[in-house]
């Protein structure tokens, strides 16, 4: 008997987490999402499991390494749990490639950067998601794509600093994570 498939929001980081300053690595530089951790507190009341998705072409582009990444990954989970002290990512899922990157090792066409789905099609394996029931809440159109090619509903969230196209595919256009949050517990 084969274990029951969890649902999954997936949650892009730099503009639905944290303000996206272009390129943002430093923990010194790290602002939450105003708002962010109340969308997160009502996903918590369901059965959720929580991904974070990014793409960090920093990392091939030789701004900074994958080392920093993840101290950067550490210091927004420290900060989120100030506001919800047992919040945890059931997985984290990074995507370090750039076509044009001056790193060798990362300059490569990927199928793991977004709107590609490997990230997602890595973590759903891991974790026994079912992509067909789970959401996909990003920034910008290319989230809202990879969500798409991924069999999942993507959210665009507007107000999480750059500011970028709306995409005409999303299942909803929002704000916050608070109301892309509302929208995913009333479906």
């Amino acid at each position: 008997m084969t274990a029951l498939k969890r649902k999954a929001v997936f949650l892009d980081r730099d503009g639905v987490l944290n303000i996206d300053l272009g390129y943002t690595y430093k923990p010194s530089d790290l602002k939450l999402v105003p708002g962010m951790t109340d969308g997160l507190k009502l996903l918590l009341q369901s059965d959720y499991a929580f991904v974070m998705i990014s793409n960090q072409s920093g990392i091939a582009r030789g701004m900074f390494t994958a080392s920093q990444v993840d101290s950067f990954n550490d210091e927004l989970l420290r900060q989120i749990r100030c506001e919800i002290p047992n919040f945890k990512f059931d997985a984290v899922m990074i995507c370090p490639h750039h076509l044009n990157g001056v790193i060798p090792e990362f300059s490569i066409d990927c199928e793991c950067r977004k709107p590609g789905i490997k990230l997602v099609t890595d973590a759903a394996l891991q974790l026994n998601l079912d992509l067909a029931n789970s959401w996909l809440i990003g920034d910008k159109d290319t989230d809202v794509e990879c969500a798409i090619n991924a069999g999942m509903r993507g959210i665009q969230v507007t107000r999480g600093g750059k500011q970028y196209p709306q995409s005409k595919k999303a299942f909803a256009l929002v704000p916050t994570l608070r109301d892309a949050a509302e929208i995913i517990l009333k479906h």
